[in-house]
């Protein structure tokens, strides 16, 4: 009877491969399209080459990434899906993350699970880092299982970094995301559960917190975070692009968005907690959590924080003034130190005109062997020019060159008069009038 071959055996090859892809040529890349694979369905993002001498029971893809002088590649494999009769999900997924020679020891760096849009269990995890052929290989694993069979997708990453490293996760982000485990079913939107809905409008509330920086030390964060509800029961983190509405933005952008349910409402009293299904950036899982919820007037309060409603700015809105952006982090380390700052300017007048300045900096610095090198740059960021429109959420640049921009913007203080415009949310980023009035 011939030997048939296990699919934590099957991971295990992985590493000669790797071997083979660090000093082969780069294969013929595909566009997007999707795949079926023993019932299963996904997209494979543009740029990634099926193996066609991967063994039975195993789907991979592989692309190479090359970045001057820096050489990486990365391959995504996934087993054919698992018979809950073969062995638990915990079990299954346990074994097959633990697969790569070298890594079986490695504490995981994350880890996390929840549900998917289709309902389905999920976990992943990450594994830092073994080498072969003085290659760094680490992983992030994936596994999807409806109960009956039990899915699991694996990426390597192979001398990967920097930008090559994170769009080698985009893409595996995108790939799982897609991912249907029952190949024959339609792809599963984020839908609100029963009971959804009951808010609307766009709310904004301040967060401060603390994050540690890639040199070594720490910063100070204060973000205006956005939420975008829709009576139906959607929200999105993101203002929509100009004129989508919230279910339209999410089906776009799924990993923006998020469902919530009011909680607790009955005859005598209404809703005191509130309880969100974010779908989150990574793999489209959805994490459920509960927080004390309040009306306070026009504003709500979740979890003790005050979200105050931020309304449309009417058509043919005018600012006078210029706000400043600003960004710094430094750190450092017993053998290096680094620091980094941008700075952006932007004047906008009543007539209409806008101006755009700014810079951005580096330094770095490192001891080896006794001796100190290091190095600093930076640039002026050339200036732009044009008219702006402002209406509801948007900003519209266009460039005396006829280039257009349209970007998010939000007035925490409610209303675009003097005074009441010392900080304007654009794209996310806080901007703070220079002039401090």
């Amino acid at each position: 009877m011939p030997h048939r071959r296990t699919p934590c055996a099957a991971f295990h090859a992985v590493l000669a491969l790797a071997a083979v892809l660090a000093a082969a040529p780069a294969a013929t890349p595909a566009r997007a399209a999707e795949v079926r694979f023993e019932g299963t369905a996904l997209e494979v993002p543009e740029g990634w080459a099926v193996n066609p001498d991967a063994r039975p029971g195993i789907w991979q893809v592989q692309r190479r990434f090359e970045e001057g002088r820096n050489r990486g590649a990365a391959l995504i494999q996934m087993t054919r899906p698992i018979p809950a009769s073969e062995g638990s999900f915990d079990t299954v997924f346990t074994r097959l993350a633990a697969s790569i020679p070298g890594l079986e020891r490695e504490r995981p760096t994350t880890r996390g699970e929840g549900v998917t849009a289709a309902g389905h269990r999920i976990r992943h995890e990450s594994r830092c880092c073994t080498r072969r052929n003085d290659v760094s290989i680490g992983t992030d694993t994936v596994g999807i299982s409806d109960g009956r069979r039990h899915a699991v997708i694996m990426l390597v990453s192979m001398g990967l970094r920097g930008d090559a490293a994170r769009r080698a996760r985009a893409d595996f982000d995108a790939l799982v995301r897609s991912f249907r485990l029952d190949g024959e079913a339609a792809p599963a939107a984020l839908a609100p559960p029963e009971g959804a809905g009951g808010l609307e409008g766009t709310f904004t509330h301040l967060r401060t917190y603390v994050l540690p920086n890639a040199f070594g030390g720490t910063d100070f964060r204060a973000d205006n975070e956005v939420r975008v509800f829709d009576r139906g029961g959607l929200y999105s983190r993101a203002v929509p692009a100009g004129g989508e509405d919230v279910p339209a933005h999410c089906r776009r952008m799924p990993g923006d968005c998020g469902s919530y349910r009011l909680l607790g409402a009955g005859m005598l009293r209404g809703a005191d907690r509130i309880e969100f299904r974010d779908m989150t950036r990574r793999y489209g899982l959805i994490e459920v959590e509960e927080k004390p919820f309040a009306r306070e007037g026009e504003d709500l309060k979740i979890d003790g924080t005050t979200h105050r409603r931020v309304p449309p700015l009417p058509r043919g809105t005018a600012f006078d003034g210029t706000w400043r952006y600003f960004f710094a982090s430094s750190g450092s380390t017993a053998f290096s130190s680094g620091s980094v700052a941008v700075e952006r300017l932007l004047t906008l007048t009543p007539d209409g005109r806008f101006r755009r300045t700014g810079f951005s900096g580096a330094s770095s610095s490192n001891e080896t062997g006794g001796g100190r090198a290091g190095f600093t740059s930076g640039r002026d960021r050339p200036a732009e020019s044009g008219r702006y429109e402002a209406e509801g959420y948007r900003l519209t640049l266009i460039g005396d060159d006829g280039r257009r921009e349209e970007l998010s913007l939000v007035l925490p203080e409610r209303g675009a008069e003097r005074g009441r415009d010392a900080l304007l949310v654009i794209d996310g980023n806080n901007y703070l009038r220079r002039d401090g009035k």
